[in-house]
């Protein structure tokens, strides 16, 4: 049994991190703008979307320690 990821692993969730790390970056524009525009809810949608791509990124380095 191989230890570690395909290649073909590897390019999927680079791919899936991509796709991920935009609609973070989307979010985070709305988010900018709810705060531009006084809405307070704009902060909780800051958060929202800088702790879940964060989670995402401690997630994959985490995976990529464990690894051999």
């Amino acid at each position: 049994m191989p230890l570690g990821w395909t290649g073909e692993q590897q390019a999927g969730v680079k791919r899936w991190w991509q796709f991920a790390t935009f609609f973070c970056a989307l979010g985070v524009a709305l988010s900018i703008f709810l705060i531009a525009s006084g809405n307070a809810r704009g902060w909780g949608v800051l958060a929202f979307f800088v702790l879940l791509w964060g989670g995402g990124a401690y997630a994959l380095k985490a995976m990529k320690r464990s690894r051999p």
